[in-house]
């Protein structure tokens, strides 16, 4: 903008001078216009300025790790007035790590039209992307002056978490007993406990067949369950964020998914628990795979704790005696007194059993 005034200033004076020594009337006109119209675009300009509508949107409100998404910037202008640019400053940030991004866009508004620009961005960590609107400058016709413009707008994309593992080394037992006894039990209501076997049928899940039965009898054998979910499974996430290490918590989200998931092919019901705030811990019950996407969502708007373990200590205060099987995910850096690790096949993340 100085250099328009620069060269504002050095026509005007150029102007002028033509017009000291030449006296025509051409130069005089020349003269009045030029410093009359950037006083009538600076009202027109300041009386307009709301109709100048400036948005944002994403085109997925939904993606995976590392998939580009388009992110579209709006300058709508209702008035006759044509604006030479509307400069808009950008943020993009992860909910969860502090790696702000700054963008700085600049758009055309033409008179009763609307101006769009597109960004690609790509979200390496899950959580919530969110872009936001931050100022935007609109400039008059002529560039000779700036109006600031507040804008509350912003558009938020959840990075869900993609990986897919089969987690063979966790034992699943909420009473801790092995396969075979399991043939024992009576009938409950958890699916660890078995009320009879029989012949596979074309359509059953193959984490219900019962491997050592089927190879005895040369046929493939069926666990068929009391009920189909157990209520007795806690997944407890410690929602604590090292920023200088910013990917182990990202593991750690994609190992809950994961795990989450192998939970629901089992046909297990459970409650996906974590500190809400100072003195609360969040519950979310998951029967299904859109239980599941829902409760991380419901992360994703979590505050991350400020010190590691702080979940763990809130639950276990909270219950001293614990019923069923209550998972801890974490970092490896949060110190345990009980419970059992479970090997999961990462050295950044911990699944551990409480009891």
């Amino acid at each position: 903008m100085v250099s328009k005034w620069i060269n504002y200033v050095s026509m005007v004076l150029l102007v002028a001078f033509g017009l000291i020594f030449y006296h025509h009337y051409a130069l005089m006109i020349m003269l009045i216009f030029m410093l009359v119209a950037p006083v009538v675009s600076y009202v027109a300009t300041r009386k307009n300025i709301d109709k100048f509508i400036i948005t944002v949107e994403a085109k997925k409100t939904s993606i995976g790790k590392k998939i580009p998404v388009d992110i579209c910037f709006h300058v709508e202008n209702e008035s006759l007035l044509p604006v030479e640019e509307v400069k808009i400053q950008v943020s993009l940030c992860n909910c969860f790590f502090e790696n702000d991004e700054e963008y700085e866009l600049i758009i055309p508004a033409i008179p009763k039209k609307t101006r769009t620009a597109t960004i690609s961005v790509k979200g390496i960590y899950c959580g919530r992307m969110i872009a936001r609107i931050h100022n935007v400058t609109i400039y008059d016709v002529f560039g000779l002056f700036q109006f600031k413009k507040e804008i509350n707008n912003a558009a938020e994309i959840y990075i869900m978490p993609s990986k897919s593992s089969e987690f063979e080394n966790v034992q699943m037992s909420t009473l801790g007993v092995t396969e075979d006894e399991e043939l024992q039990m009576k009938k409950g209501d958890d699916v660890s406990q078995i009320s009879e076997i029989r012949n596979y049928i074309p359509g059953d899940k193959l984490q219900n067949i019962h491997w050592k039965l089927s190879a005895k009898n040369d046929e493939l054998q069926v666990k068929e369950f009391s009920l189909p979910f157990s209520e007795d499974v806690i997944m407890l996430v410690e929602l604590y964020v090292d920023q200088q290490n910013p990917f182990i918590f990202d593991r750690l989200l994609e190992n809950l998914y994961a795990f989450s998931r192998d939970l629901l092919k089992q046909g297990r019901k459970f409650n996906l628990v974590w500190k809400d705030n100072d003195y609360d811990l969040k519950t979310i019950e998951v029967y299904n795979d859109d239980d599941l996407n829902t409760g991380i969502r419901e992360i994703y708007f979590a505050d991350v704790q400020k010190m590691n373990g702080m979940t763990y200590h809130l639950y276990t205060s909270i219950h001293s005696e614990m019923k069923g099987t209550v998972l801890y995910m974490s970092d490896k850096n949060v110190d345990i007194k009980t419970g059992t690790k479970l090997d999961i096949g990462d050295e950044g993340v911990m699944l551990t059993c409480l009891n």
